[in-house]
């Protein structure tokens, strides 16, 4: 059976790697997300990720913390077989999700940006490799 928690050790909270995300990265984009993605040689997770809405679209913490919910909700029930891909390929990788749209989208709208930024990114990580 897949495994579908979120666990800490896969959550990217160091400054560091983060703004090096954001000089360096590439990116991929799927309406509403854009993931920010860098190859590295990561711990002992495939991937580890951040999440983040922009204050400047959202004034209120209440409206940035309901969208940070919804995608990480939809990363963390896509994430099996994004993981077998990595896996698969043997890749290892650091990337932010950012939410990119003005107003706030339902659930499925931002579950289906997720899984096609997710799916983009492996399709440009298969050309490469």
């Amino acid at each position: 059976m897949p495994e579908f928690s979120f666990k800490k050790g896969e959550r990217l909270s160091s400054k560091k790697a983060i703004s090096s995300l954001f000089q360096s990265g590439r990116s991929v984009a799927s309406y509403p997300i854009r993931i920010i993605y860098s190859q590295t040689e990561s711990e002992q997770y495939p991937a580890m990720v951040a999440i983040s809405v922009p204050k400047r679209l959202f004034k209120k913490a209440v409206d940035r913390n309901l969208l940070k919910r919804r995608i990480r909700e939809a990363y963390r029930l896509n994430k099996p077989e994004f993981y077998t891909s990595l896996q698969r390929n043997n890749t290892q990788m650091t990337m932010v999700i950012l939410y990119q749209h003005k107003e706030i989208l339902d659930y499925l709208t931002v579950e289906k940006g997720v899984k096609m930024a997710l799916d983009l990114l492996l399709q440009k990580l298969e050309k490469r490799n």
